[in-house]
């Protein structure tokens, strides 16, 4: 049986009632906080991560180990941050980033210059077309696509990107 509509309500029913609950003893409790909340709280990503970038899986940890160092990221506009990464040769002349944008902040409108491929790894987006991203979501948008991306809710979107180039067309050149 794989499928949820399989289970007898009532059977669950009964099964639920008949587990007595545990409190774990406060050291599991604080080191099962401390992961969640720690540097490896992006492990079960890892493996679809490192495929992103195409990198070997202990490089890719290392980079998000680095979600938690400020002095890793660059800013780029009020509330977004950055840093990027060189990735494997199977990501061609495309880079790899890590990119975080903070509650209320939004990624500027741009055009994607070849194909840009993310996976976001915490928080919630929404484009300026209504296309909803949340932890976990993989998302592909096309060579010459545009849009804005911006924060859903009050947790800091982070997402991994391999993207060739952007364009900027509402920003001052440096």
């Amino acid at each position: 049986m794989s499928d949820r509509d399989d289970f007898d309500p009532e059977v669950l029913d009964l099964l639920a009632r008949a587990v007595v609950p545990k409190t774990p003893p406060p050291t599991l409790r604080n080191k099962l906080f401390a992961r969640i909340a720690g540097p490896d709280r992006f492990l079960p990503m890892l493996d679809r991560f490192a495929a992103l970038c195409d990198l070997p899986t202990d490089e890719a940890q290392e980079h998000l180990h680095k979600i938690d160092q400020p002095d890793a990221w660059e800013d780029m506009v009020e509330g977004v941050r950055f840093f990027d990464f060189e990735g494997g040769p199977g990501i061609g002349e495309a880079h790899g980033g890590l990119v975080r944008v903070a509650p209320g902040a939004s990624f500027p409108m741009h055009t994607h210059v070849g194909e840009e491929r993310i996976l976001v790894l915490q928080g919630r987006a929404e484009d300026d077309q209504g296309r909803t991203f949340r932890a976990g979501d993989f998302v592909t948008s096309a060579d010459g696509t545009a849009h804005e991306v911006r924060t859903v809710g009050d947790q800091e979107v982070i997402y991994a990107a391999v993207v060739i180039a952007l364009e900027f067309p509402e920003l001052p050149d440096e």
